[in-house]
C-alpha cells in the first residue's frame, strides 16, 4: 500500500488536510519538493527530522487531520523513493502536472529538504553549482531547469550500479579476442 501513488483525489484531500493542520503547513507542491530533496540527496534523514517541516511552525491542533495527512505523506514519500530508484529519468514535479501547485512552492520545499543535510549539499554546490541554480529561482526559465537538475542531482548522489559483465561460458569465444574457446584459452584450468 505504501508504494501506491496518490491519486488526484488523494492529492486534493492531502492539500485540504495540510491547510486545516496549520496555515504554515506545506502544500502538496512544497511537500513533494521536500520529499524529492530527501530522496535524491545525500544520506538518509529520519522522519522525525523532516515531518515537522511539513506541518509548519505551529504545533498541529487537529490530531485526526494530522493522522490522516501523515498516512498520505508517508505513502507519497515511499512512492517517491520507489520511483527514483526504478526510473529517475522519468521524474516530473507535480507542478508540471496541472493543478494550482506552483514551482515556487515546490522549490521552497526542496530548499527546506536541503537544509536538513547542509554538508552534503554544500559539497555538491562546490562541485557542480549549476545543478542547484534553478532552486535560486533566478532568470526567466528557471522552472524548466528543475527537472533536468533533479535527475542529474539524483545520479550525483546515487550513481547507477555498473552493469554486470556477462558470464562467459566454457564453450563461448574467449573475450580476450584470441579466437579460441574460453575453456582452451583464459578459462583453462578454471
Amino acid at each position: 500500500m505504501l508504494n501506491t501513488p496518490l491519486n488526484d483525489d488523494e492529492y486534493d484531500q492531502l492539500d485540504d488536510l495540510l491547510a486545516v493542520i496549520s496555515p504554515q503547513a506545506l502544500d502538496v507542491a512544497g511537500l513533494e519538493g521536500l520529499l524529492t530533496a530527501l530522496v535524491i540527496g545525500p544520506g538518509d534523514i529520519a522522519r522525525e527530522a523532516w515531518l515537522p517541516l511539513v506541518w509548519g511552525d505551529t504545533a498541529p491542533a487537529d490530531a485526526k487531520a494530522v493522522e490522516a495527512a501523515t498516512v498520505l505523506v508517508l505513502r507519497h514519500e515511499q512512492y517517491m523513493r520507489t520511483w527514483m530508484q526504478k526510473d529517475p529519468a522519468s521524474f516530473e514535479p507535480i507542478y508540471e502536472c496541472g493543478g494550482a501547485w506552483t514551482a515556487q512552492a515546490w522549490t521552497a520545499g526542496f530548499e527546506a529538504g536541503m537544509q536538513l543535510a547542509p554538508a552534503g549539499w554544500d559539497a555538491l554546490r562546490a562541485a557542480e553549482p549549476a545543478l542547484l541554480a534553478p532552486f535560486a529561482r533566478a532568470g526567466d526559465d528557471w522552472d524548466e531547469a528543475v527537472t533536468p537538475s533533479v535527475i542529474r542531482i539524483h545520479s550525483h548522489f546515487h550513481p547507477p550500479a555498473p552493469a554486470k559483465a556477462a558470464k562467459v561460458g566454457r564453450n563461448d569465444p574467449c573475450p580476450c579476442g584470441s579466437g579460441k574457446k574460453y575453456k582452451k584459452c583464459c578459462g583453462e584450468g578454471k
